[in-house]
């Protein structure tokens, strides 16, 4: 992280907690573009939550690799329809 005119953190800098409690929505791209800077520069300059973010970045991708082609069955996606029909004529 670059420092301020006291060598100490950038007052908007975040910490280890902060940044590990956003990897989810910064890897899905749902931070602000502020908040996504601020976990960027913290993650650059911290090994362990690197370590983190490179973690859950090969995690997600492992879901998502198998997940992939998985398709819901007919019947059970004909019951679902069905559920949701009468439900709106319900209300």
């Amino acid at each position: 992280m670059s420092s301020n005119a006291t060598g100490s953190r950038p007052a908007d800098a975040i910490d280890c907690e902060a940044a590990l409690s956003q990897l989810g929505d910064y890897l899905k791209h749902e931070l602000t573009p502020d908040l996504a800077a601020r976990v960027r520069a913290h993650v650059a300059d911290c090994a362990p939550c690197f370590r983190e973010l490179r973690f859950a970045e090969r995690f997600l991708t492992l879901l998502q690799s198998s997940g992939a082609g998985v398709q819901c069955p007919d019947p059970l996606r004909t019951r679902i329809a069905e559920a949701l029909r009468a439900e709106s004529s319900d209300h």
